[in-house]
């Protein structure tokens, strides 16, 4: 078979035999570079979209890196003393349907890469709901809520990087770690329930608490916010009560009414709304005014009380509904707000006063460091 040369490919060859001797050995291969991220400083967040998590000096305002997490994914932790990020994510084969997975990724503070994955029953609530993952006070154990189409919960011991079992929970949701290595959910019958786990994650006790909410009257959120000693919980008119335990004891305080007659029509609404800071007992509500069953509103409003008064201490008017936000839980804490124009804003937790402006394409929920 005979070859011909085009003439552009002529060129080429004579070109390259004509170079200059040592011309080639002059060509410098370019340097390639990883960025790592470095150690987390204060009031860093995770600002989780409905894809990645970008992760924020809320300090400066500048991005220090990203979590390539799925579409599918309700939340995502953290662990620092292991320096490990922890999200539950599910995958179709085909993108957007075919044969489904769900996992448990662990991704590393450096590279910010998944170092290990986990497969677990493909009964994830995919639904973007920071209470739908939680990881024990011992840093071990990671529950994940499940809906299909009853309510179960998946148990992943994070350390040893294996799948426990799935623990079978009708009638209750969200997932509030308490102690080392327990949970307390939100029941329909207006009870809390608390699981307590034995060391290698198995269930070994099971307590229902008496009735402190009426489900159809005013439910309480799903929606909740960590105290120093447990948990804030927020009926959809307004009361707060919090909640906590002593080992196989469920404490549950009155409920305290944050709305003032003054301010009928106000209501708690949002996404992730509710947040708390756990030294100082300052808790921030989204609020907007609205008929019963807007609790979806974003709110106009950030109203801060005091949870050892019972007092509304500020009501921050804002230019942008509000949709989620976060505290964090530093000594001097910002207030983190998502906006529905798809903004972050930073303010000073304590003070109020607006810091500065994050762009961001759209956080459905935020994570401290």
């Amino acid at each position: 078979m005979r070859f011909t040369a085009s003439p552009l490919l002529s060129s080429l060859l004579l070109g390259t035999l004509f170079l200059a001797p040592g011309a080639l050995a002059q060509l410098i291969p370019e340097e390639i570079t990883v960025e790592t991220m470095s150690s987390p400083g204060e009031n860093w967040f995770i600002s989780k979209t409905d894809g990645p998590g970008y992760i924020f000096d809320a300090n400066t305002g500048e991005m220090q890196g990203l979590l390539s997490l799925s579409d599918y994914t309700p939340a995502v932790t953290i662990w620092a003393p292991r320096e490990e990020f922890y999200a539950a994510e599910s995958y179709l084969s085909r993108g957007v349907y075919g044969d489904r997975t769900d996992i448990i990724a662990i991704y590393d503070y450096e590279n910010l890469s998944p170092v290990a994955e986990i497969e677990i029953p493909n009964h994830m609530a995919r639904l973007s709901v920071r209470n739908h993952l939680g990881l024990t006070g011992n840093g071990r154990h990671l529950a994940v809520l499940n809906m299909n189409p009853g309510h179960s919960v998946s148990i992943v011991d994070v350390a040893d990087r294996v799948f426990v079992y799935e623990i079978s929970t009708p009638g209750c949701a969200v997932i509030m770690p308490v102690a080392e290595n327990d949970f307390l959910q939100v029941c329909g019958d207006g009870t809390l329930q608390l699981i307590q786990l034995d060391i290698s994650g198995f269930e070994t006790n099971r307590v229902r608490s008496p009735q402190f909410f009426d489900v159809i009257e005013d439910a309480v959120f799903d929606r909740t916010a960590r105290s120093a000693d447990g948990w804030y919980l927020i009926t959809h008119g307004g009361t707060i009560y919090e909640v906590s335990t002593d080992d196989n004891q469920i404490s549950i305080s009155d409920g305290w009414d944050i709305v003032s007659e003054e301010d009928q029509g106000w209501r708690p609404g949002g996404d992730e709304f509710f947040g708390a800071h756990q030294d100082s007992g300052l808790i921030y509500v989204a609020m907007h005014q609205g008929d019963i069953d807007t609790h979806h509103v974003a709110g106009t409003q950030v109203w801060v009380l005091s949870s050892n008064t019972g007092r509304l201490l500020q009501k921050m008017e804002m230019d942008s509904p509000v949709t989620s936000l976060m505290v964090t839980q530093e000594a001097n804490p910002k207030l983190i707000v998502a906006t529905e124009e798809g903004d972050t804003e930073v303010f000073d937790a304590i003070s109020f006063q607006h810091e500065r402006s994050i762009q961001t394409p759209g956080a459905s929920m935020f994570e401290d460091f």
